[in-house]
C-alpha cells in the first residue's frame, strides 16, 4: 500500500531549505549576511524555490 504522492514543488521548497540552513549554520560568513562562494547558490535555489511555493498557494487561495 502506497500513500498519497508527495507535491514535487514542496519536497524542492524543503530540500532547498535544509540545504541552505545546514550550510548556514556550519559557515561564518553566511551566518553574518556575507554569503559565500558555496552558499549563495544554496540560498538563491532555496529563496527561488519559497518564492515558487508560495506564490502557488496564494493562487490557490484566491481561486
Amino acid at each position: 500500500m502506497t500513500g498519497p504522492k508527495a507535491d514535487p514543488l514542496y519536497v524542492r521548497y524543503m530540500t532547498t531549505f535544509s540545504a541552505s540552513t545546514l550550510h548556514r549554520r556550519a559557515c561564518q560568513p553566511c551566518q553574518n549576511g556575507q554569503d559565500c562562494e558555496s552558499g549563495a547558490p544554496l540560498h538563491k535555489a532555496f529563496a527561488n524555490a519559497q518564492d515558487a511555493y508560495l506564490a502557488r498557494q496564494s493562487a490557490k487561495r484566491r481561486s
